[in-house]
């Protein structure tokens, strides 16, 4: 069943965002910066994208790919203390204000990398992610493309597997036509049940989805949970 929920519009560019850099100490504890580059060449260098590996513990683990400015992060991490949270992103800029929140609210149980969740892929275990979200990224305009939807069919793959058995992905799109794509490779190629808005967490929220609450304009959502 698909979910359709109301919103719309992009919001401001990362790069008119004003904010210092973390200092030393607390970029320390929070961020990683990861070059796709060396992802590729040398992956044995950077950690599993698991609990063991970057929180030295075997809480659940939830990622945000494309955290933006770490809003849904921030407040599940202070939420679900006995859970692990990691925001990936992209923008620098957005990232720091993640982090500056994240310090605010002394939170232990986050950490954010910098980089592209293309190449972490291959970081990913299997049955080792409670929750994984993408939400209100940026529309692609390459939808003809067999080589770009080869990408995004390798993506929710990945994603399927790292799931633990009832594991959830949100997925939310103001482009009809990107959620169209992604629809049906969740439909056609994976073994996903998937729920109706009744059943989304409240508590699933970004910058993206309030603003366009507000606004009253549409964007489309879907939750899809593995299968036992």
């Amino acid at each position: 069943m698909l979910v359709y929920l109301f919103v719309m519009a992009r919001g401001r560019h990362p790069t008119r965002i004003h904010i210092d850099p973390p200092d030393a100490q607390t970029a320390a504890k929070y961020l990683y910066r990861w070059h796709g580059r060396d992802l590729v060449h040398e992956p044995h260098r950077f950690p599993k994208l698991t609990s063991p590996e970057l929180f030295g513990n075997n809480h659940p683990l939830e990622i945000d790919f494309g955290c933006g400015q770490g809003i849904l992060a921030c407040s599940r991490a202070k939420q679900y203390s006995d859970s692990n949270f990691l925001g990936i992103e992209k923008s620098q800029k957005p990232l720091y204000c993640a982090i500056r929140d994240a310090d605010e609210l002394k939170l232990d149980n986050i950490k954010f990398v910098r980089g592209d969740f293309n190449f972490m892929l291959p970081l990913l275990r299997p049955r080792t992610v409670s929750a994984a979200y993408y939400l209100f990224p940026n529309p692609p305009q390459n939808f003809y493309l067999d080589r770009a939807n080869a990408q995004r069919r390798l993506f929710l793959q990945s994603i399927h597997e790292a799931l633990v058995p009832g594991g959830r992905l949100y997925f939310a799109t103001d482009a009809l036509s990107f959620f169209e794509c992604m629809y049906d490779i969740l439909k056609n190629s994976l073994q996903y049940r998937t729920f109706d808005l009744a059943t989304v967490d409240s508590g699933i929220s970004t910058r993206y989805r309030q603003r366009w609450e507000q606004q009253g304009r549409h964007f489309r959502s879907i939750v899809v949970e593995k299968a036992p």
